[in-house]
């Protein structure tokens, strides 16, 4: 027994309905990718926050480079240590805040992706008006090893302010 032609028609419609939902969500593995490399953010914020320069550099390749926005470069995760905890947090007041905002991530290969986005540090409790200590773009490489992912590299670049 043949089905009615219209049950073909309508089974036919749904099908061609559901098509543009399914092709414009990432796939699971994407989505949980994504929100790993978010996590990472928000761990560099954390860890930035306690001034912990050893569990921040833990974020990062061992081979990791760090650019910053006056053009010195940080060369390994030792390097990235060593300078947070000696020039970074060793006069930095504790109400000053770490803020990243990753805007945008893309996939180069399954296991590394490209962000860019905002940083700014700022005073704990600063009034709207009060001027950043630091407000920059940011392009940074996040690596997937082993499972997880860390920061490959970071290029920090400043906004022009005219």
């Amino acid at each position: 027994m043949k089905p009615p032609w219209y049950t073909i028609i309508l089974l036919g419609f749904s099908l061609t309905a559901s098509l543009p939902a399914i092709s414009q969500n990432p796939d699971k593995k994407q989505s949980k990718d994504i929100d790993a490399i978010k996590q990472l953010g928000l761990d560099l914020d954390a860890t930035w926050n306690r001034h912990d320069a050893v569990a921040l550099s833990e974020l990062f390749t061992e081979d990791a480079d760090f650019q910053w926005h006056t053009g010195d470069v940080l060369k390994n995760q030792k390097q990235i240590e060593q300078y947070f905890s000696m020039s970074v947090f060793k006069d930095m007041p504790m109400d000053r805040r770490h803020n990243s905002t990753i805007q945008r991530i893309r996939f180069l290969r399954p296991d590394i992706a490209i962000g860019d986005g905002t940083l700014v540090v700022s005073r704990e409790g600063a009034p709207e008006n009060e001027k950043p200590s630091l407000s920059v773009l940011f392009t940074s490489v996040a690596q997937k090893k082993n499972g997880h992912w860390y920061i490959a590299a970071v290029r920090l670049i400043p906004i022009d302010s005219k």
